[in-house]
């Protein structure tokens, strides 16, 4: 279960649910949200691949396939490296067609550029930001002894991939700290985060799939109280259960909404 109450500026509190269980090639964690006095646990068994529905936008959203590659993948000039860049990009768009596909009869989610220093700030750089220090400290997956994570509540023996264990930042810090919020009566954020390694498991499609058919991440897709969204792909597992295996990948999905 996930819920959400939007809030004043005063009035913000985060409190995270559990993450969902990891499976042998991808993993996920449930929602994220601003609640007031209100704590949601959920523990989920990974559905089954068999199990999950066709993704509405299947048909029709562009790079739903597309397979992040390594830097290494690509030239070292300054067109191979925006190359590399650009897959964060078509990756963010295509996930952004496939979850705006499942919100049949909502408002389309919005993916809005950042103008400079200027302009209204946006999510995209707080997921772009967790990402990176999730793929760099390595901390999703099983608590496992001198593994240097928070443990979910209710679910000691998961660590808990909202919260950053070096610097403990959380989705509302995070949003926070790249400005969101200021110009609002009254803000929400939510968070869904993915992991996944071998080729068929790194794709757009895999993550919204393996989002879809777990309720809590569904929960945040087709909550009408959001309105923007954005998502960031960073290459490499942020959990170490994917040892060396590639490609990897690590997603993570912000949403909000300003009133």
């Amino acid at each position: 279960m996930s819920s959400l109450l939007q809030l004043s500026s005063e009035q913000q509190r985060l409190v995270p649910d559990s993450p969902a269980s990891h499976r042998r090639q991808a993993a996920a964690t449930v929602t994220g949200a601003l609640l007031l006095s209100l704590t949601c646990a959920v523990s989920l068994a990974p559905p089954a691949a068999a199990a999950a529905p066709p993704l509405k936008g299947a048909g029709t959203c562009a790079n739903i396939d597309i397979v992040y590659r390594p830097q290494s993948a690509f030239p070292d000039t300054s067109q191979g490296r925006f190359a590399f860049r650009a897959q964060a990009t078509t990756i963010e768009k295509a996930v952004l067609c496939l979850v705006n596909a499942e919100r049949t009869n909502l408002k389309p989610l919005k993916r809005y550029l950042s103008l400079g220093k200027k302009g209204a700030p946006t999510l995209g750089a707080a997921a772009a930001g967790h990402a990176a220090d999730a793929v760099k400290l390595r901390w999703w997956g099983k608590a496992e002894p001198g593994k240097n994570c928070r443990p979910v509540k209710g679910d000691p023996g998961q660590c808990d991939p909202h919260i950053n264990p070096q610097t403990g930042s959380t989705p509302l810090s995070r949003a926070q700290a790249v400005g969101y919020g200021r110009r609002c009566a009254s803000f929400s954020i939510g968070e869904n985060t993915y992991a996944g390694w071998g080729t068929s498991s790194v794709t757009p499609r895999a993550a919204v799939t393996w989002w879809m058919n777990s309720k809590p991440h569904r929960d945040a897709i087709l909550n009408p109280a959001f309105s923007e969204m954005y998502t960031t792909a960073a290459w490499g597992s942020a959990d170490p259960a994917a040892g060396s295996i590639t490609p990897a990948a690590t997603y993570v999905q912000v949403f909000g909404h300003c009133g």
